[in-house]
């Protein structure tokens, strides 16, 4: 009797309904259905050929070639899924009427998840058509201001291919400005060939998006851009030499010609510096130039000159060097010589205990008058300076410095220094009833 109750088939298909209805439950508890949106899912053109075929090209407005795609399915399955694993393309044998705009309908592959289970938004991708358009531009090779080892700069950049066609619609290969072969030049401290990256610049100096990139063709498609790198050595510490034009006002004369900078770094192949030595290694600005013109003049002359213009061929100033340089000529009366002081040996008279004096600059320049074979003589050591600082307040100041000199000599003209005086700031102590840190 109780082997026929457990044996009963209606006893045996209510278990088997009981069973399956529990495992519904417990999978609709761990693994429920769900639906989630992936938004940015890239869209793949296929069969372009189809209508470059009829000498037309696709186009699109940029960021317009993704979809949404909403997926319906297990927990589990939706999870394992990206944006990125989402497989969507618009097939252009699809297009019937070839008026543009045309609108491509998309078709998605969802790993795991059946088609219908699957909502597309959009589901039509709009497409522009146009005509087919090559343009010839130059490569720009470019290390896109990375630099080499130091002592050395970028001398001579050279593609190869140095130019390349590139077709596509028109509306993109008309916007094109320029395009670059780029590579890194960085820790480089020898000639070398690297493979360069290509990019595509518009009018507006920005690099074309993927989208409008992905509508060209560059080269035959398969073309590779080689960028030589030839590297010139930095040599330092070229110094300047200057000559003056014309003659000074009458009862002065040219005196002491300085410039600043007094030395250059240049760049070059090994050949060009290595001539450049051999010429004396220095750079001139001739006073057939006349760019230091000192006709007619009463008083000092600072004159800015472009120094590339006295570069001989294939020298070149190193990164970071300015291309000017201020020449400074001391214009004496006759009879008279410039002698510079360091300031930090002239006396400091009458100064108040709670005043600090700093001189602006570290060296004065004192004219004085004597004899030829006196000012011969003459030097620093023999002139003595003091500067009376009573009364004087806080700030910037001209103070007039007092000269001495030995027998048979006299000053040229009055000499004045530029001062800065402060105060000083007494310490602070602490406050009663506090520590001293």
């Amino acid at each position: 009797m109780k082997n026929r109750t457990f044996g009963h088939p209606g006893l045996m298909i209510a278990s088997l309904i009981i069973a399956f209805a529990i495992w519904l439950v417990i999978m609709n508890t761990s693994n429920p259905e769900v639906t989630h949106t992936f938004s940015n899912v890239a869209v793949n053109i296929t069969n372009a050929s189809y209508v470059e075929s009829r000498q037309q090209m696709y186009a699109m407005i940029d960021g317009m070639r993704t979809i949404s795609v909403t997926v319906h399915s297990n927990r589990k399955t939706v999870e394992r899924l990206s944006s990125s694993s989402i497989t969507a393309s618009a097939d252009l044998t699809q297009i019937v009427d070839f008026t543009s705009p045309v609108y491509v309908p998309v078709t998605v592959s969802v790993p795991g998840v059946s088609v219908d289970d699957v909502t597309i938004n959009p589901r039509m991708l709009e497409i522009t058509l146009e005509d087919i358009e090559t343009q010839e531009f130059v490569i720009n090779p470019t290390t896109g201001g990375t630099t080499p080892a130091k002592g050395y700069q970028v001398g001579k950049l050279s593609a190869t291919p140095d130019k390349v066609k590139i077709r596509g619609p028109k509306s993109v290969v008309e916007k094109i400005d320029k395009v670059n072969a780029e590579v890194l030049a960085t820790g480089l401290s020898k000639d070398q060939t690297l493979l360069a990256k290509v990019v595509i610049y518009d009018k507006n100096g920005d690099a074309l998006s993927n989208s409008s990139r992905e509508t060209l063709t560059i080269g035959d498609g398969t073309t590779t851009v080689k960028v030589r790198v030839a590297l010139y050595t930095v040599v330092p510490d070229i110094p300047i030499v200057a000559e003056t034009y014309g003659v000074p006002a009458p009862g002065y004369r040219a005196g002491e010609i300085t410039v600043t900078p007094s030395t250059l770094r240049i760049v070059g192949d090994a050949e060009t510096l290595e001539a450049f030595r051999e010429n004396g290694n220095e750079i001139v600005i001739p006073s057939s130039a006349r760019d230091v013109d000192i006709s007619g003049a009463s008083e000092d002359q600072d004159i800015s000159v472009d120094i590339t213009n006295y570069l001989p061929e294939g020298i070149s100033l190193a990164a970071d060097t300015s291309e000017t340089v201020v020449v400074n000529v001391k214009i004496l009366q006759l009879n008279s010589k410039s002698v510079e002081i360091e300031t930090k040996g002239i006396l400091k008279l009458n100064l108040p205990k709670d005043y600090n004096a700093v001189f602006a600059d570290s060296k004065l320049d004192i004219r004085v008058t004597g004899g030829d074979a006196d000012l011969e003589r003459i030097t620093a050591d023999d002139i003595s300076a003091s500067v009376d600082l009573r009364d004087v307040e806080p700030g910037d100041l001209a103070v007039p410095v007092q000269i001495t000199l030995p027998d048979g000599y006299s000053l040229a003209e009055e000499v004045r220094a530029m001062m800065t005086v402060s105060q000083v700031v007494p310490a602070q102590t602490p406050e009663e009833g506090t520590e001293a840190e």
